[in-house]
């Protein structure tokens, strides 16, 4: 139990310590978390107007609602601020530490060693930094584990309940838990009699998400990143079978068609089948798992030769992966492989399924548990136990050194530092210009301006459309009042004048925006510029 204390301090230590800035600067899925669920507070509405929607309406898809409805507490008492906004999954990032020392306890039955779960959930690369960021899918963890605890206790009701809410929290438990639930029956082989009132409430629970799934076009996000939608398959199809033919010997000429073999080995069909095995089998490699990982900096560390996990874990994966195939008769252990077996399954269907671990957030507690029971088995060893903690340590010593420092820089862009502080001067020097203009180049400071302007939700589920204003020939954006947010697009500023005097805030990006004579800079950690802003009297 001490040791218990002491991985719930460092966890809350380690979700909380200046979450506000670090990561620096909310990215816009964060921002539209926030403004969410203060629309939700102020109105009971999400920001396009829909009446406590399952699945909140933005202006990309329908995200899912949970993580939003639970931030409205934390908005009402913090305000909109980073913290209301991350908090949420701070604090269900600990809430799932404790619970996976139940789990290890009462499933898994470690014993003394039930400690070892819960260190390897906490300080896995995989939560470090989806625990200290507004990430949906950090819920279905701790409801994954709630669901499963409570299913060994025979809490049936609570369990339904648990597996049921993970439907409201992110897309990927819609595919994952009733699979995982039908596993579930057939692995612990439950009265079915005690069965029909969970069944009532986890359809109860689950409708509206499922309903509103089928009833809007909530699957458009899918659409657009599913492969079976790929524009590039037809030509790589085509080029295969080109080089194919070509290689036989025969001699290009206009209108070349593939022979009869080169069809039916290159076609739509194979090449969707190629995506999805290796769509399934790449999560599993050791390669995302403890070498590179997700190389999205908002999602992974990217810290050289740490994947998901650290490279260290790959030993006692191996010796806990072993340890479970060879003892299938233990329920808990049919349980973890079937596991295992599913959890890429969600995420294969998608172009970059493979390596996106928000998709793949099944897979981190199941891996988590893997490498916990082969430590339970290499800690046997006092010698191998204290070669295995010494590394171990020196490894987490570089690791929070990296995250402290140089991954507030290296991150920087990822999450859009400088746009709330441009917002901010903005808003505070709009009376001193005809236009303030907002230009972030490949995004849009849209939802930062809604997020740091508090700007009513009332009114802007009344503005739509929003009003545009052109600027410039071809340049265009959001208009409210005499400040302009500018769509996403590439502009050089060194070649447009406005008539006026004008304040232009322009991400470095931009191509030669930090060339342009008497620009100041909102600075990135590190110094280098972030966002450039200049103004232009004409």
């Amino acid at each position: 139990m001490k040791a218990l204390v002491i991985i719930l301090g460092l966890t809350i230590f380690i979700r909380f310590f200046n979450i506000s800035s670090l990561p620096a600067g909310l990215y816009w899925d964060e921002l539209d978390t926030g403004y969410q669920a203060y629309s939700l507070l102020q109105t009971g509405r999400d920001y396009f107007g829909n009446l406590f929607p399952a699945h909140p309406q933005a202006f990309a898809d329908y995200r899912s609602g949970l993580y939003m409805y639970l931030a409205v507490p934390l908005v009402k008492i913090f305000g909109l601020t980073p913290l209301s906004v991350r908090g949420v999954s701070a604090a269900w990032s600990v809430i799932t530490v404790l619970l996976s020392y139940i789990f290890a306890a009462r499933i898994l039955r470690l014993g003394r060693n039930s400690w070892i779960l819960p260190a390897v959930m906490s300080l896995a690369p995989w939560g470090l930094i989806q625990g200290r960021i507004a990430a949906e899918s950090q819920l279905l963890v701790p409801l994954l584990f709630l669901g499963l605890i409570s299913l060994y206790a025979t809490r049936y009701s609570l369990s339904a309940v648990s597996f049921a809410l993970s439907l409201w929290a992110y897309p990927t438990a819609k595919l994952f838990i009733p699979v995982f639930i039908l596993i579930l029956f057939i692995v612990y082989k439950p009265n079915l009699k005690k069965m029909i009132l969970p069944a009532l409430l986890f359809l109860a629970i689950g409708f509206l998400p499922i309903y509103e799934t089928f009833t809007k076009p909530i699957g458009r996000r899918f659409a657009e990143l599913s492969i079976f939608s790929d524009p590039t398959v037809k030509k790589q199809v085509e080029t295969n079978r080109q080089i194919s033919y070509l290689s036989s010997g025969a001699v290009y000429q206009p209108g070349l068609q593939p022979g009869l073999i080169d069809k039916i080995i290159y076609n739509k069909y194979t090449l969707l089948g190629q995506k999805l095995i290796t769509n399934y089998f790449t999560p599993l490699s050791t390669d995302f798992l403890f070498i590179k990982g997700d190389p999205n900096l908002r999602h992974n560390l990217n810290l050289v030769n740490t994947g998901q996990f650290y490279l260290i874990d790959l030993l006692p994966f191996v010796l806990g992966l072993v340890y479970v195939l060879s003892n299938l008769r233990a329920i808990s252990h049919k349980l973890l492989a079937s596991w295992l077996f599913l959890a890429p399954l969600p995420a294969i269907f998608t172009s970059d399924g493979s390596t996106h671990a928000p998709r793949l957030i099944f897979m981190f507690p199941v891996i988590a548990i893997i490498i916990s029971l082969g430590l339970h088995r290499l800690f046997r060893s006092k010698l191998a136990a204290a070669g295995y903690v010494s590394i171990f340590c020196l490894t987490i010593f570089i690791t929070f050194q990296y995250l402290f420092t140089t991954y507030r820089a290296v991150s920087a862009e990822a999450f859009n530092h400088g746009f709330l502080a441009a917002v901010t001067e903005a808003t505070s020097r709009k009376g001193e210009y005809r236009k303030v203009i907002l230009d972030m180049y490949n995004e849009s400071a849209l939802m930062a301006y809604l997020f740091d302007s508090k700007y009513p939700p009332a009114e802007f589920q009344k503005s739509f459309p929003l009003e545009a204003e052109t600027i410039f020939n071809g340049v265009e954006g959001y208009k409210f009042e005499n400040i302009i947010i500018l769509y996403p697009g590439t502009r050089d500023w060194n070649k447009i004048q406005l008539p006026g005097k004008n304040l232009i805030f322009a991400r470095s990006t931009q191509p030669n925006a930090t060339k342009i004579p008497g620009a100041e800079f909102i600075t990135n950690p590190d110094s280098s510029p972030a966002i450039v802003k200049f103004t232009q009297n004409n």
